[in-house]
């Protein structure tokens, strides 16, 4: 299996986290959850035939994706089907990042996964049949890059508002929305609106999907088990209830069910 990433250079940086390929994927599941993260999710199948996304609550039931699409912002966890030897492509955009490529607001994609022809197109058919032909992975990440940079035109300069209020919505203790707003000079209404805009979910859920992968990172760098009362706390919950309810909500599973069967990637869970 090949798996590389790259870092693009500013000012694509400022809006994307990384570009990720693989190559001849090498699972032994058929099907994994992926976690809220607070990323929007562009993806290139570089194989054939259609993906899986199943029904959370009937794993016999799925809708299938083809060629290209991208995964709005999740609040909840969605399950995925993963093939052997599958290879992909694609780009993990930053909180708030995806914005500049769309021209509509990016909460449209929340909560959903579409297809790209569907948004851009041909364009991305032949950026697709691009990929395919080249053999070099840094050509690819190259015309991918060049892609994006295409697509968002002028709209590159880096929101200082909105990068100035997702820190702070990362932080604990947890500063009242109304003083967020407030220390940016806006009104509470007018941070709503921008947040439908830009990332796609309301500033308190995007705290708690913040909040909630503090809780999966910490969970899966742990080698022992863990005193649950205690990280609580230390990840920002007001005690071990709330972090149960928290994970019930956006994993389908307790932290400690989460801490048995993670992935070595954090946010992916295989589920058989």
């Amino acid at each position: 299996m090949i798996f590389r990433l790259r870092a693009p250079q500013p000012p694509l940086s400022y809006f994307v986290e990384n570009l990720w390929f693989y190559q001849d994927l090498k699972v032994n599941h058929t099907k994994e959850k992926l976690l809220p993260n607070g990323a929007v999710e562009l993806i290139i199948d570089l194989s054939e035939g259609p993906k899986k996304l199943y029904n959370n609550l009937d794993l016999a039931q799925f809708v299938t994706y083809n060629r290209c699409w991208i995964s709005g912002m999740q609040q909840r966890y969605i399950v995925i089907g993963v093939e052997r030897g599958s290879s992909m492509m694609g780009v993990h955009f930053r909180t708030g990042g995806a914005a500049p490529f769309f021209g509509f607001p990016i909460s449209e994609l929340s909560g959903t996964v579409v297809e790209l022809d569907l948004i851009w197109k041909s364009e991305m058919l032949f950026l697709r049949e691009q990929l395919l032909e080249t053999q070099s992975v840094d050509k690819k990440f190259d015309l991918l890059e060049a892609f994006l940079i295409r697509k968002a035109q002028s709209r590159l300069d880096p929101d200082k508002t909105l990068a100035a209020a997702l820190a702070t919505l990362r932080s604990w203790p947890v500063v009242p929305l109304g003083e967020v707003a407030s220390s940016l000079g806006l009104s509470h209404k007018q941070m709503i609106a921008h947040f439908d805009c830009r990332v796609g979910l309301t500033p308190k859920l995007i705290s708690r999907v913040f909040r909630f992968r503090r809780a999966v990172v910490g969970a899966s760098l742990a080698t022992a088990p863990l005193d649950w009362s205690d990280l609580a706390v230390a990840w920002g919950y007001y005690d071990q209830a709330h972090l149960i309810h928290e994970f019930q909500q956006f994993a389908g599973m307790t932290p400690a069910q989460y801490q048995k069967n993670h992935s070595e990637y954090p946010d992916y869970v295989p589920v058989d």
